[in-house]
């Protein structure tokens, strides 16, 4: 056994608090001390189980002692884990029930003494012994199973007791034999009975003009119902047994008329509810058709909802038109089926009917959610566009205006080069004229003098200017 140490306290806080604990912690010790004195009694206990069971129940009995007296000093210790409490408590636990067994199982195997011999009184045909020994049995069963019942947990004694269990059965079929296999063929029979009325109803069900598919459900339940009818007479094999040994019993007449009639019962409605679910599934292939050209059309419609979440140009804009136009079409290739749509709505109970419902209802909300969102980003898209569009205008205003000042300018400037290019040839055609002019002058100087005039006349004249004007007439005329 492990030593029981406290842990020290990690938070020395106020004193009224920890004196109750320590007042505890005193009480626990000392009760864990008295229970060890009767532990000890307890291991001795189990040690002489075997060889002396009286000494060991005494000693068991001090062990109980010892723990009366542990438990009134300090109850906790029952429910504690501290030093190995639980562990104690469960080992010696199991010490009281394997003394109770060795007390017991002794009675109980003179008790299987007494079955055995009531067994072979009753192969030898003795049945009042055998009922008398029987009983014996039971009294000493009901006196070991008082000392402890834990007798069953051992696997051979349990066999036992489930074989006489078993056989005291036999013995009772064997003493009320006849009136116990009348029972079990008049269950038998009544098994049966029950199922031709159940296959006689939906046998007249789905053989009705009024039959529809809608009710090929409830048959099939009234079949399972029968079946298990069927289930629970075949599960009495004396009955069985004894129509195929005692065919001419009235009892057993009268079971195979009923099973006759079964059989009959069954295939014939067998073979309507065949051909029922032949029809059935072909609708419920077509009502799955359906249910995939919604799905599809969901799935589109999922598509558009994301594209349409987000729409950053025309381009967005049509992929998420185009994805909601294809779920558009493709429910309406499923909503424009009239024939689908009034077997969905008849058969409305069918797996594949829900589903179809649920997908149409789903893909209704998605759509509506994603031509919403669609409008909505289209909307702010032509806005965009809108702008985009004023703000190109505005930089196509901006350039046009800045090419016509541009050309007004280049006009000014080219008008201006114009200008300075007239004046430019005016100077240059005076400069001609004035070349040409200089030339004629020149040619003066060859005109013979005139004779009236004397030389030296023009020669006083021609000083004067020379130095007044410093430049000649050639010079003047340039």
């Amino acid at each position: 056994m492990k030593l029981y140490r406290r842990p020290f306290l990690r938070m020395l806080g106020v004193c009224v608090l920890a004196v109750p604990a320590l007042v505890h912690a005193n009480s626990f010790d000392d009760a864990v001390n008295e229970y060890i004195k009767g532990f000890k009694e307890c291991t001795e206990a189990n040690t002489l189980r075997a060889d002396n069971l009286v000494e060991a129940k005494r000693k068991f009995a001090s062990y109980l002692r010892h723990l009366e007296r542990a438990t009134a000093i300090d109850p906790t210790i029952l429910t504690s884990t501290q030093r190995d409490m639980d562990s104690n408590l469960r080992y010696c636990e199991r010490v009281e029930v394997n003394l109770k067994r060795a007390e017991a199982t002794p009675i109980l195997e003179q008790g299987f003494v007494r079955c055995d011999a009531s067994q072979q009184a009753l192969k030898e045909g003795d049945v009042q012994t055998a009922q008398a020994k029987m009983t014996e049995y039971k009294g000493y069963l009901d006196q070991a199973l008082g000392i402890t019942d834990s007798l069953m947990d051992v696997f051979a004694l349990a066999s036992k007791v489930r074989a006489c269990a078993r056989y005291e059965e036999k013995l009772d079929l064997a003493l009320e034999q006849d009136a116990a296999l009348v029972a079990q063929m008049n269950q038998t029979i009544s098994g049966y009975q029950r199922f031709i009325d159940l296959c006689q109803q939906a046998q007249a069900a789905i053989a009705s003009p009024k039959f529809t598919l809608a009710r090929l459900d409830a048959v099939n339940e009234l079949m399972n119902q029968a079946g298990r009818a069927k289930q629970s007479a075949r599960q009495q094999n004396a009955a069985l047994a004894e129509l195929k040994a005692n065919p001419q019993r009235p009892e057993s007449q009268q079971l195979h008329a009923l099973l006759d009639q079964a059989a009959q019962c069954e295939g014939k409605t067998s073979d309507y509810i065949r051909t029922a679910t032949r029809n059935r599934r072909a609708l419920e292939q077509e009502i799955n058709q359906g249910v995939a050209g919604l799905r599809s059309a969901q799935t589109a419609c999922e598509t558009a909802q994301r594209l349409g979440a987000e729409i950053q140009s025309a381009d967005d804009l049509a992929l998420a038109e185009a994805e909601y136009n294809r779920s558009a079409e493709l429910k309406r290739r499923v909503t424009g089926n009239a024939k689908l749509l009034a077997t969905v709505k008849q058969f409305a109970t069918w797996s594949a009917s829900r589903d179809f419902s649920e997908l149409m209802n789903s893909t209704e909300r998605c759509q509506q959610i994603a031509a919403t969102r669609i409008k909505e980003q289209k909307v702010a898209l032509a806005k965009r566009q809108q702008l985009s569009q004023e703000e190109a205008e505005r930089q196509a205003r901006l350039a046009r205006e800045q090419e016509q000042e541009r050309q007004r300018k280049a006009q000014q400037a080219a008008a201006e080069a114009e200008r300075q290019a007239a004046e430019q040839r005016a100077r240059e055609a005076a400069r001609r004229q004035a070349e040409a002019e200089a030339e004629q002058a020149a040619s003066l100087e060859d005109v013979p003098d005139d004779p009236l005039f004397e030389d030296d006349e023009f020669a006083d004249f021609e000083d004067e200017d020379e130095d007044k004007l410093g430049r000649s007439w050639t010079d003047l005329v340039r």
